[in-house]
């Protein structure tokens, strides 16, 4: 399994933020019958959110959630793959994502060749089986992670995350108690 980080210019969709008082990360990316849909995440004030004209939910102070329809050859082509994340910047966007091997490589980076986009390859990093955790699993406990699932009182319910990732709260819920499984049985496992 490789986890390949690298930046894309931004598109129509992500430009006209100020990333210096804002952030906006891509938290996940489903097919769509218009495109590609995105799982967003923006911190900022209020009125920045408000400007964007996003379905967002706000879940605490600063931060907001929600989805958006994207119809972009980048996020097209991403959906197909498991992203771990993407964060915007000034310059660019930097995506995160979960491949099986170099030939999942070499045909995510053809098809971005094929569509004429430009694509910096930033860092490649081979992962061990030995993971506590499927990439699924990661994915989505950070996700929950993030979004206050875990903090009390709860920021969002699972039936909310479950909405917001397009998920059935069942199968939400089994993939988190796996993960959450996982995790404090690698964590006794260690200590003794």
């Amino acid at each position: 399994m490789l986890y390949v980080s690298f930046k894309v210019n931004h598109e129509d969709w992500s430009k006209g933020i100020d990333y210096s008082r804002n952030s906006l990360s891509v938290l996940d990316i489903k097919p769509s019958t218009n495109g590609a849909r995105l799982l967003i995440e923006f911190k900022g004030k209020e009125e920045d959110a408000k400007k964007l004209k996003w379905n967002l939910s706000r879940v605490s102070k600063f931060k907001y959630l929600g989805t958006i329809i994207v119809n972009e050859p980048i996020e097209r082509i991403l959906s197909n793959y498991i992203i771990m994340n993407g964060t915007a910047t000034n310059d660019g966007i930097y995506w995160t994502v979960i491949l099986s091997d170099y030939t999942e490589l070499k045909k995510m980076l053809r098809d971005f060749v094929e569509h004429h986009i430009e694509v910096k390859v930033v860092k490649v990093i081979k992962v061990k089986s030995e993971d506590v955790l499927t990439a699924r699993q990661e994915q989505i406990l950070k996700i929950a992670f993030e979004a206050g699932y875990f903090d009390y009182p709860k920021k969002i319910r699972i039936k909310e995350l479950a909405e917001k990732l397009n998920m059935s709260v069942s199968n939400l819920s089994e993939i988190l108690r796996r993960a959450e499984r996982n995790v404090i049985e690698t964590f006794f496992r260690e200590r003794s």
